[in-house]
């Protein structure tokens, strides 16, 4: 699918008489590098005032449907001067900043050089599927002292929406989750579910996990504000690659286990890993940080528990096709292991998936044999890879790694050099989070 240009900027240098001016546009799913540098940036401007690279501006397709506008953002890339938005410093001279997302008419700085200025037009028509109710426009009058909640919608699922929204405090952009349990008892278990996820991300404070900064509950509805992933989803990551190489699926796969460790360290397995639910944390890149999220099929593991069919399909595993069949942590471990595969195929659905079910190892393996056999004589595949996707595709749940176990495995750990240069990429996104946080 092909999307429209989703915006333009329009550039000005007062510094030259008469006065320098031009545009460039922001292409769907694509990144704008800025600088002086003319090998290194897409955009460059001849001014010693200007980093070599000086800034990035980047567009995120939220959904194919469009339903939701798209976003984009600016990021400083470590320049000397810094990079403004409407005046007020984003970045500077770190080796990573976070993005800023632009609104139309912003007015983009290059720090220290007063003449030059870039202003964005949005030029996306996708018109917004959802609005807040009267009622609702009513309720989160209760804590604009502490958030304000836009029109702007960037996702949707069940009977919950997702609006950006603005931390008075800081300024900073964040994200307002609207659950409409109007139609609900109170007692029902999908609001419990939703208390669920509010109260158990709250409690979880780990690099890989998308933070939660607060939640109200009223008669109607349930908000609850979150940290912004400005780098989009992992599906959304896949629709502008097409396909990504193995080392960038292995520093994913990496941070992902990171935090499954954790979270199943606390008796809690996600249950609904899958590429949709798996953020960007700062820039469509990788090895940036990645971050688990929508937590709302979690379930805490223990004799006669979570024994619920949730889950997306596709990443469920074959104990979980029975009801009532009880099933433990080792359910994420089966995701992770779907999840690989689906990174290591790119932007393709698994062939043939939606008519399988595993019945026993030997179809599981059948199954996997079939996706080699494309994948191998491609080369996009290693040994290491495949075993570690069988290790994680075993039918038994009982033969699974643990969650530290997969971590542990050689194809994210050797050889030594790639793996001093992951920790060292873990370590820049851990002294990054310190810094804004």
């Amino acid at each position: 699918m092909s999307f429209p240009v989703v915006g333009k900027v329009s550039w000005e240098d007062r510094s030259q008489d008469p006065p320098a001016r031009g545009c460039f546009p922001i292409p769907p799913s694509k990144t704008v590098l800025v600088g002086r540098d003319e090998t290194r940036n897409h955009v460059a401007f001849a001014d010693p005032v200007v980093s070599r690279c000086q800034l990035e501006i980047f567009s995120i397709i939220v959904d194919e449907e469009y339903n939701h506008p798209p976003l984009v953002f600016v990021r400083d890339r470590g320049s000397s001067n810094g990079t403004t938005v409407n005046g007020q410093i984003i970045g500077r001279g770190a080796k990573l900043s976070s993005s800023r997302l632009l609104e139309d008419g912003d007015i983009i700085g290059i720090g220290g050089h007063p003449h030059l200025q870039l202003k964005y037009t949005e030029l996306s028509n996708a018109q917004p599927s959802y609005t807040l109710s009267p009622l609702q426009r009513q309720e989160i009058e209760l804590f604009k002292d502490r958030y304000v909640v836009t029109d702007r919608t960037i996702g949707n699922g069940g009977h919950a929406v997702v609006f950006l929204a603005t931390e008075v405090e800081t300024g900073q952009h964040v994200v307002c989750k609207v659950h409409d349990i109007s139609w609900l008892s109170r007692t029902s278990k999908e609001v419990e579910r939703i208390r669920q996820e509010a109260t158990l991300l709250s409690t979880l404070d780990h690099p890989n996990i998308l933070p939660v900064k607060a939640a109200f509950e009223t008669q109607q509805t349930i908000y609850v504000i979150a940290e912004l992933a400005s780098g989009g989803d992992l599906f959304s990551l896949l629709l502008r690659y097409n396909r990504l190489d193995e080392w960038v699926i292995r520093s994913i796969v990496r941070q992902v286990l990171r935090g499954v460790v954790y979270i199943h360290s606390k008796g809690v397995a996600h249950r609904d890993i899958k590429p949709e639910n798996i953020l960007c944390g700062v820039t469509p890149q990788v090895p940036y940080r990645i971050m688990l999220s929508d937590f709302g099929d979690s379930g805490i593991a223990g004799p006669g528990r979570m024994k619920s069919t949730v889950g997306t399909r596709f990443y469920r595993p074959p104990e979980c096709n029975s009801p009532g069949h009880g099933h433990d942590l080792s359910v994420d471990i089966w995701a992770v292991g779907m999840l690989t595969l689906q990174l290591i195929l790119g932007y393709e659905e698994f062939p043939g998936l939606d008519s399988v079910v595993f019945k026993c190892q030997g179809e599981v393996d059948t199954y996997l044999d079939l996706i080699f056999a494309v994948l191998s004589p491609r080369g996009l595949i290693s040994d290491a890879a495949k075993n570690f996707i069988c290790d994680c595709l075993a039918y038994d749940s009982g033969r699974r790694p643990t969650a530290r176990q997969a971590f542990d495995h050689g194809w994210l750990q050797d050889p030594e050099s790639d793996r001093k240069m992951f920790k060292r990429l873990e370590a820049d996104n851990a002294l990054a989070i310190a810094k804004t946080s």
